[in-house]
This record gives structure tokens, sequence and C-alpha cells, in this order.
């Protein structure tokens, strides 16, 4: 997936144009066409405008990744081992086998 696909996506599941979304960030209607279109690319701290008002990573905006906001995710993770064990120190082969037993606990009774 590239920055293009992401940016239209998420235009979309916020129910906005591209040109909309360019508008609240300050950058012009042809600029946003010429995203659209290839003829250009955003600038590094417009990537990050972008970003932000999306609440994603930038990595996921490009494609690179699917998770939508690592640090959020990471929250996630640390809350669970709280929960779990009442500490954040849990060795990483431990939690490798929690998430597993998960997965196949939701895939035993058809869970989510």
């Amino acid at each position: 997936m590239d920055f293009v696909t992401r940016f239209e996506e998420l235009c979309s599941q916020t129910k906005q144009t591209p040109s909309a979304v360019g508008a609240q960030l300050g950058v012009s209607r042809a600029t946003v066409s010429r995203w659209r279109s290839g003829k250009d690319f955003p600038k590094t701290k417009t990537l990050q405008r972008i970003a932000n008002y999306f609440g994603v990573s930038v990595d996921y905006l490009l494609g690179k990744s699917d998770i939508r906001n690592a640090d959020a995710e990471f929250e996630n993770m640390e809350r669970a081992k709280l929960l779990l064990f009442n500490t954040d120190s849990v060795p990483e082969k431990a939690w490798r086998e929690v998430v597993k037993f998960v997965e196949y606990t939701k895939k035993k009774y058809e869970i989510g």
C-alpha cells in the first residue's frame, strides 16, 4: 500500500474529501491533486501533520506498517501486562506464550 491509497482510505474512513483534509492542514487543492496523481509527494513536516491529523503513525500513512499507531499499541500491551501480571516486567518469551494462548482460545471458542 502506498501513501495515496492510505491517504484516500483515511479520508474515506473519516467521511472527508482529500481536498477538505488538505484545507484543514493548510495545503492547497492543487497540491493535494498532485499528491493523488503521483506528480508530487508531501514534505516530511506535512507527512507528520497528516499523520497527526488522522491519529496514525507516519509509517502507517506511508504503507510501511499496518499498525495504525505503534505508540498506542505499545501502551495497550503494557496495560495488558500490568493487568495480567501486576507488573510490566514480563520476559518477551512469556509474553509471546500469552499471546499464543489468547489466539488459541479465541480460535477454539470462535471469539472475535
